[in-house]
């Protein structure tokens, strides 16, 4: 990051040549892919409320009762501040003083329940609504890559940016699931806030970049020997490395990523605090990014979570969320649309991990272990009805006692996803019929790994 009072990213020749070899890498994977057929199966009500969905990813999985499902007890340290909101709703004040005054834009969820314990395949789950399949695992579409092609045919000229963008999976993108069987222009942008983003141009390096480009025109000429012109997998590459470039050149490209000093402060200065900075500056800019997933990274603390010498603890991820958050939830809140309405009630704000963790005392090593049992989840946005909570866990936030909803379980990751699916107008009973595999990819299967569970949008959100 830079100390000017404004932070504006640029593209080196390094970064240009890694982010044309992944361009070439998707251009040869297409040769080996069927163009994607969707069909729907069934009918469901979609609530079709929001145009823009973003997604906050506790990544390592957030204690909820040191957090959003709070439990007192023994545990608890005297610096929580634990209080009662004019909603009724108690929360840690002294973790999250901003989220407190915004608890009337929050509907806090403390019945979802993971199906796998493991951070991989509950981060698959998590982004997939599938489990893990390793024979399947390079063709089955994330769900912002899912977002990406349903908006395909909504995308205005006008429209520079891509439709699903990804923060802070880290420079080897670990854990972050992309297009799958779909074409290569639907996978996420990915971008790391701690080197910052690297697509402006500076002015003096245009003229460089346009020669640059010319000669990649010709080169690609001079291939089209080999590969035929008209051919599918060319005609992909082409548009998908076009959509960059048109990207890069914008005139509106600067802007859009330029993060002032005061906007960075009061979102926390914080690699996710810039993430969620810039998805605001997405979706405010409303030139094609409809699906920002965004992974606050470190929530993973086995041992010393209470340590506030540790470099990393539950109180700096938990200050790190308040100032992201509620920062967002209060620009969001202010942005005025064209037709009168606020700009959160376009946006489906979503904030969960892959699972909880383990209840009562902190173990041995002054920390808490995987639960897949119950965790919390927070939405926002998009007619979601805030100040209130739903669903209960037991007294030490181990297990699901009230599902808090019409249906007699846990709310599953599926009903996560199809909640999003609903509020961006997607029947999630769609299915992809010819995958590499010949299996058909649904979009989210209506049975877990050994029942029928029949996945619905989480409704209570709303009404």
């Amino acid at each position: 990051m830079t100390s000017h009072s404004i932070f504006l990213p640029v593209i080196t020749r390094r970064q240009l040549i890694r982010v044309g070899m992944a361009a070439m890498s998707g251009f040869y994977r297409e040769s080996l892919l069927q163009p994607h057929n969707v069909v729907a199966s069934g009918k469901v009500n979609l609530r079709g409320a929001a145009d823009f969905c973003i997604f906050i990813f506790l990544n390592g999985g957030a204690s909820q009762l040191d957090t959003f499902d709070l439990k007192e007890g023994r545990w608890t340290p005297p610096d929580f501040d634990i209080s009662t909101l004019k909603s009724g709703i108690v929360m840690p004040y002294g973790l999250f003083p901003g989220l407190a005054t915004r608890v009337d834009r929050l509907a806090i969820v403390r019945s979802i329940e993971a199906w796998e314990s493991a951070h991989a395949r509950a981060q698959y789950y998590l982004q997939v609504g599938h489990s893990f399949s390793a024979a399947r695992r390079k063709e089955m579409p994330s769900v912002g890559a899912v977002i990406a092609s349903e908006f395909q045919s909504r995308r205005k000229e006008s429209d520079f940016l891509p439709p699903f963008v990804a923060m802070n999976f880290n420079n080897t993108n670990a854990g972050l699931v992309r297009e799958g069987c779909l074409p290569s222009r639907y996978g996420p942008l990915s971008l790391d806030m701690q080197q910052g983003t690297e697509f402006v141009i500076p002015e003096t390096d245009k003229a460089a970049f346009a020669r640059r480009r010319q000669l990649l025109n010709e080169l690609n000429a001079a291939s089209q020997r080999r590969i035929p012109v008209d051919s599918k997998p060319f005609q992909q590459f082409e548009a998908f490395a076009q959509s960059t470039v048109d990207m890069m050149v914008s005139p509106k490209i600067a802007q859009t990523l330029a993060l002032s000093e005061d906007d960075r402060r009061r979102y926390g200065l914080s690699p996710l605090g810039d993430a969620c900075l810039l998805a605001r500056n997405l979706v405010r800019s409303d030139a094609g990014t409809r699906f920002v997933l965004i992974s606050h990274n470190g929530w993973d603390l086995h041992a010393n979570m209470y340590d506030k010498q540790a470099k990393v603890n539950h109180y700096t991820l938990c200050r790190e969320l308040d100032s992201a958050l509620s920062s967002l939830l209060s620009d969001l809140d202010k942005v005025q649309l064209a037709d009168g309405k606020a700009l959160l009630e376009k946006t489906f704000v979503v904030c969960v991990g892959e699972f909880g963790r383990t209840g009562g005392d902190l173990t041995v090593n002054k920390g808490r272990d995987h639960n897949r049992f119950a965790s919390t989840a927070l939405f926002a946005g998009a007619g979601v009805q805030g100040g209130r909570v739903i669903g209960v866990t037991d007294p030490e936030g181990q297990r699901v006692v009230k599902p808090g909803w019409e249906e007699n379980r846990s709310i599953y990751t599926e009903d996560v996803l199809a909640t999003i699916y609903s509020q961006m107008g997607i029947d999630w009973n769609k299915r992809i019929t010819n995958t590499p595999s010949g299996r058909d990819f649904e979009y989210l299967e209506p049975a877990s790994g050994t029942e029928f569970v029949g996945f619905r949008e989480i409704s209570p959100l709303f009404s």
